[in-house]
C-alpha cells in the first residue's frame, strides 16, 4: 500500500532492525513519546507487509487514527485490505468473558498462522495496557501473562508491543514489567534489556536469595562486559593510532618524493635544462624527460647513449665538443661548452652544457654528471633584442611627445565645450569646419577674442583624419619673444644659457597630429621665417641644431588682429600669410548670433548650477532680454563668467542677473576689432595690383611681383586666378 515516506531517525532505525518473535516493551511519559513509538512500529509492519492490530484502551482509537492519518497512513485503505485491525482489550483478552492464559497464547498462534494464509509476511500487534490497572484480573496473574508471552511468540511470527504509562503503573509493577520483556523502548531508544529474567525463572518469590544472585551476576556481567568492551576499544584506538601513524608517514614520504620529482621536472621545464648521467666504464648513459624534450627525442622509442648525442651536434661544432669531453676524461675535469644540435626536423638549437666528474672513495673516476640548456630564445631574443633596440629608441621620443602632448590635452579638457547654437552665423561656420576637416589643409581662424577659435579648431582635429593622434595648442602671445622659437621647434642641450638637455618642441610633441598657433600675429620675424619653412618644406631645426626634422603636422592658426594692417606694417610677413590663409574661417561675434543666447543661457546654466550643487529649474525672462539687449564685447567668454557669477548668487531655483552687470557701457575691444573677410580680399587685390604695377606685370624674375611680395610664384599666380586679376594691364608695352 501508498505510505508517504517518513523521515529516518534514530528511532525507526532501530526498530527496523526487530525482526518475527521479539517481544518488547514501551514505557512512555507523554501522548507524543506513546504516539511516536506506535506509529513508527505500524508504519514499518505495513511497509514490510505484515498485518498489524492495535489493542487500544477504551476510547483511544479515535486518536490512534488520527496520529496514523497524520503521519501520512491511509488508514481507511490499510482497514479495507485488512492490512490493519484495530479492537478494545475487552474484544482481545476478555472475549471469553474472563482472562484466560493459555487461550491467549493459542489465539495469537492461531491469528499469526491465519494472517499468513491471507498474504501477509507475519503478524504484529501493539497493545495498550491502562486497562490492566482498571480489571480485576490481578497485577499478578498478569505479570505472568507477559512473562510468558516471550516464550509464546518465539513459536511464531509473531511480534508484540506492549506500551505503558509511566505515570500511571507504579513503580514497583514497571520494574516487574521490565524484567518481563527481552527489549525496552524508552525516550526514543531501543535498548536490549540485561535485567531480563527468563519465563521459567518469574516470578521467584519462594528463592529471594536466588534473584538476588541473579541481579549481582548480571550486574557483573554487565560490567565485566563494559570492561571488555572499553578495552577492546581502547586497543583499537591505539591499533588505529598507529596504523594512521605509519600511513600518515608513509603518505608523507610518498607526498614528499612525489613533490620533490615534481618539483625538479617543473623546474628542468621552466629552466629548459635537462640533467644527465654517463658511467665512464660501462658507457651506460641517463637522460631525464626534458633531455628527450630539447633533442626532439621520443623517450619511449630512443634508447640513450653517448654516441646517439654526438649525431646530434652541428657537424661544424662536433670535432670540438668530442675533443673538450674526451680531454676532461682523461684529466678527469670539469668541462662546459656552447654548441649547436641538429633536430629530426633539421631545425637548430643552441644549448650549453656542462659536466662534472664523480669519483669513488679510492679517488677513481666513475661518472660524469652534468646539465645540458637550451639556450635557442636567449640567442634569438639577444639578436631580435638588437634588432628592436633601435626602434625603441626611435618609440622612445615618439612616446614622450605623445605622453606631454596627451598631458596638456588633458588639462585642457575642462576648456572644451561641445559648440552650442542654431544661428545662420554660426550653422555657417559649422559648414565650413565640416568641409575643412577631413582635408589636410592649413586653416587660419579669424575672429574677436572669446569667440571660441580653439574651440572650432579642436572641432576642426576631432573631425579630421589625424583625430587620433595629439591636439597641441600653443598661445604664442603667452611664451616671450626669446622663447618662442625654443617653445615651438625644441633646442638642443647648451644651445643658449639655462639649456641643461635637450627639449622637444610643440611641432615634435604633435607628430601626425594637428598643432593650433593662437594670436599667429604675435610672432616675431625670425620665427616666422622659421614657421614658414615648416610650412612650405615640411622640416625644421631646433634651436641650437644642425640637422633636419620632419613634420608631419597639420598647422590651424588664429588671431583676433587685424593682418593685412600687420603685413603693411611690416610686422607680419605676406607669404606667411599666403601659407596660413589656405582656408580662412571667420568667426562671428556673440552680437551677430544673439538668437543663439538663449540656448547658450540654458546650457552654462546648467553646468554651473551643477559644479556648485544647486537646483536651477529655469531662467528669468527678463535675464533673457538683458542677455539679448547686452552688446557683449568680450563675447561668449564674458557670456560664461556672468553666468558663473551670477549661478554663485542664486539663492532660488530661478536664474536672474543683476542688472547692474549689463547696463554699464561696454568696453571697446583692444585692440580694434579686424576688418570683415570681404574687406580682407579686397586689401589682397590692392596689394597684388600694385606689386603687378611695380613690376611691369612681371610675376617672375628677381624683379617681379612675387619677389616685391616675398611668395612662391605659383602662389602669387593661384592668387591672380583666384581674384580674376588681368596681368597685362599693368604691361605698358
Amino acid at each position: 500500500m501508498t505510505i508517504r515516506p517518513a523521515q529516518s531517525t534514530p528511532l525507526i532505525a532501530a526498530l527496523e532492525r526487530l525482526g518475527p518473535r521479539d517481544h518488547l516493551c514501551s514505557i512512555y511519559e507523554s501522548q507524543q513519546e506513546h504516539f511516536a513509538v506506535a506509529v513508527s512500529f505500524i508504519r514499518i509492519g505495513l511497509d514490510r507487509g505484515e498485518k498489524c492490530v492495535y489493542i487500544a484502551d477504551d476510547g483511544t482509537l479515535g486518536d490512534v487514527r488520527e496520529a496514523l492519518q497524520a503521519e501520512g497512513v491511509d488508514v481507511d485503505r490499510a482497514v479495507a485490505s485488512n492490512s490493519l485491525v484495530s479492537t478494545t482489550n475487552e474484544q482481545a483478552y476478555l472475549k471469553r468473558g474472563s482472562f484466560d492464559l493459555d487461550w491467549m497464547f493459542s489465539f495469537w498462534k492461531e491469528a499469526t498462522e491465519l494472517a499468513i494464509s491471507e498474504g501477509f509476511s507475519g503478524i504484529r500487534t501493539i497493545e495498550e495496557r491502562e486497562w490492566v490497572l482498571k480489571d480485576s484480573l490481578g497485577l499478578g496473574r498478569w505479570i505472568e501473562h507477559e512473562s510468558r508471552l516471550t516464550h509464546s511468540l518465539s513459536q511464531c511470527k509473531c511480534l508484540a508491543l506492549c506500551q505503558y504509562n509511566r505515570r500511571l503503573f507504579p513503580p514497583e509493577l514497571i520494574l516487574d514489567i521490565i524484567r518481563t520483556h527481552p527489549i525496552v523502548v524508552h525516550r526514543h531508544t531501543v535498548c536490549r534489556n540485561l535485567y531480563h529474567v527468563p519465563p521459567e525463572e518469574f516470578p521467584d518469590t519462594d528463592n529471594p536469595a536466588r534473584d538476588v544472585d541473579r541481579l549481582l551476576n548480571n550486574i557483573r556481567e554487565h560490567q565485566r562486559f563494559e570492561s571488555a568492551l572499553r578495552e577492546k576499544e581502547n586497543e583499537l584506538c591505539r591499533t588505529r593510532e598507529v596504523l594512521v601513524g605509519d600511513i600518515n608517514q608513509r603518505k608523507r614520504a610518498e607526498e614528499e618524493l612525489r613533490r620533490s620529482q615534481t618539483y625538479l621536472a617543473e623546474g628542468q621545464r621552466l629552466s629548459h635544462t635537462g640533467s644527465w648521467a654517463r658511467n665512464v666504464s660501462s658507457g651506460e648513459v641517463f637522460w631525464s624527460q626534458e633531455i628527450f624534450r630539447i633533442f626532439a627525442f621520443d623517450s619511449e622509442k630512443t634508447q640513450p647513449s653517448y654516441a646517439k648525442f654526438l649525431e646530434t651536434i652541428h657537424r661544424d661544432d662536433r670535432p670540438r665538443v668530442e675533443h673538450t669531453i674526451d680531454t676532461a676524461i682523461g684529466e678527469g675535469t670539469d668541462w662546459e661548452l656552447d654548441y649547436r644540435i641538429v633536430l629530426p626536423d633539421l631545425s637548430l638549437k643552441h644549448v650549453r652544457a656542462v659536466g662534472h666528474p664523480f669519483v669513488n672513495e679510492y679517488g677513481e673516476l666513475v661518472e660524469y654528471i652534468g646539465t645540458v640548456m637550451d639556450v635557442t630564445d636567449q640567442h634569438q631574443g639577444r639578436a631580435a633584442l638588437e634588432k628592436a633596440f633601435d626602434e625603441i629608441k626611435t618609440l622612445k621620443e615618439q612616446l614622450h611627445r605623445e605622453n606631454l602632448a596627451l598631458r596638456e590635452q588633458i588639462d585642457q579638457l575642462s576648456m572644451f565645450e561641445e559648440i552650442v547654437g542654431s544661428s545662420p552665423a554660426l550653422q555657417a561656420v559649422l559648414s565650413r569646419v565640416a568641409r575643412v576637416a577631413p582635408a589636410d589643409s592649413t586653416v587660419l581662424i579669424m575672429g574677436e577674442t572669446g569667440t571660441g577659435k580653439e574651440l572650432v579648431a579642436r572641432a576642426i582635429h576631432k573631425r579630421s583624419r589625424r583625430s587620433a593622434r595629439a591636439f597641441v595648442s600653443v598661445n604664442c602671445a603667452a611664451v616671450p619673444t626669446s622663447l618662442i622659437a625654443s617653445e615651438l621647434f625644441g633646442h638642443e642641450k647648451g644651445a643658449f644659457t639655462g639649456a641643461q638637455q635637450r627639449r622637444l618642441g610643440r611641432f615634435e610633441l604633435a607628430e601626425g597630429g594637428t598643432i593650433f598657433l593662437d594670436e599667429i600675429g604675435e610672432l616675431p620675424a625670425e620665427t616666422q621665417i622659421a614657421l614658414l619653412r615648416v610650412l612650405q618644406e615640411r622640416e625644421f631645426e631646433r634651436v641650437g641644431g644642425s640637422h633636419p626634422i620632419s613634420a608631419d603636422v597639420r598647422v590651424i592658426a588664429a588671431t583676433n588682429r587685424d593682418l593685412p594692417a600687420a603685413i603693411a606694417a611690416g610686422t607680419v610677413r605676406l607669404d606667411l600669410f599666403y601659407r596660413l590663409s589656405v582656408f580662412p574661417i571667420e568667426l562671428p561675434p556673440l552680437r551677430e548670433r544673439k538668437e543663439d543666447i538663449p540656448m547658450l543661457l540654458e546650457y552654462f546654466t546648467q553646468r554651473y548650477a551643477s559644479r556648485v550643487g544647486k537646483n536651477i529649474k529655469k531662467v528669468d525672462k527678463r535675464t533673457v532680454e538683458l542677455f539679448q539687449a547686452y552688446h557683449w564685447p568680450g563675447n561668449i567668454r564674458e557670456l560664461q563668467n556672468v553666468i558663473e557669477r551670477s549661478v554663485i548668487l542664486c539663492e532660488g531655483e530661478v536664474f536672474s542677473v543683476d542688472e547692474s552687470w549689463l547696463s554699464r557701457e561696454p568696453l571697446l575691444p583692444n585692440p580694434p576689432s579686424r576688418p570683415p573677410a570681404g574687406k580682407l580680399i579686397d586689401r589682397q587685390r590692392e596689394m597684388i595690383e600694385a606689386a603687378l604695377a611695380e613690376s611691369k606685370g612681371r610675376v617672375s624674375g628677381p624683379c617681379g611681383a612675387a619677389a616685391k611680395l616675398g611668395i612662391p610664384p605659383s602662389t602669387l599666380e593661384s592668387k591672380i586666378k583666384v581674384l580674376k586679376l588681368k596681368k597685362h594691364r599693368f604691361n605698358p608695352d
